[in-house]
């Protein structure tokens, strides 16, 4: 049994006209190979951990055919929220129309946190940094309040395993971290508190040459990995 990652499927089979291909660069035929590549990688006993932009629907009812692709790839998954995923509403909610749908492989991180064999996983979104281009006022809102989500989250895992005899493994789809901002306010909180790895995705095209992997500056052990779906080309990540 083995943990994988993939973000940003940006699904359209509920709504073709927002398919990923008109893009290019890439992006052509990417949910057949997503399958293609999901199915040849992981088992039905694995699990996949998926923090966001899965879905292109505005509404969850709307997102029925994208989602039944994702229930019918292998293995559990783990799913977060992405700036792109307009269905997401309500745990509650989404959980009582997975049910009902069927959608018996999926469950949802949302402040909590979930053990994976030898991890225990938490998430949340994220949000654009301070040094982005174009940071405003409402941004700076939602940056401050999922920084309050990002405390929930890792005292769900202080809470849960205070011994830290755990993989710690939280789930962002914004990255905390990049390149050029190399600390800051979602960096300080998941290496203060021993976060073993961080990954996360939204970054796409040209903006991957400003994804920042490895080990946190400064020599903390904290691992960060980007998992946008076309920057791993489209093959789930073991991690």
């Amino acid at each position: 049994m083995a943990i994988y990652a993939l973000a940003d499927l940006h699904l359209a089979i509920s709504d073709p006209d927002k398919s990923m291909e008109v893009f290019g660069n890439g992006w052509q035929d990417y949910m057949t190979l997503i399958r293609e590549n999901w199915e040849k990688t992981v088992r039905c006993d694995d699990t996949v951990l998926m923090p966001g932009d899965l879905s292109w629907a505005m509404y969850l009812e709307k997102a029925h055919e994208d989602f039944d692709y994702i229930n019918s790839l292998p293995g559990h998954k783990l799913i977060g929220r992405g700036n792109h995923d307009y269905w997401w509403t309500t745990v509650s909610k989404m959980e009582k129309i997975f049910e009902k749908e069927g959608f018996d492989t999926i469950s949802f991180i949302r402040n909590n946190a979930v053990t994976v064999e030898d991890s225990l996983v938490t998430g949340t979104r994220g949000w654009k940094l301070p040094s982005d281009a174009g940071f405003n006022a409402e941004d700076r809102k939602i940056h401050d309040r999922e920084l309050i989500r990002l405390k929930l989250c890792l005292d769900q895992l202080s809470n849960a395993d205070p011994d830290h005899k755990l993989r710690h493994i939280v789930m962002l789809h914004y990255p905390p971290i990049t390149r050029k901002c190399t600390s800051t306010a979602f960096s300080e909180l998941l290496e203060s508190a021993n976060v073993d790895l961080c990954i996360y995705g939204h970054l796409h095209g040209l903006a991957h040459n400003n994804a920042y992997e490895g080990e946190a500056p400064g020599g903390n052990p904290l691992i960060y990995k980007c998992v946008a779906a076309d920057f791993l080309r489209f093959k789930p990540l073991e991690l």
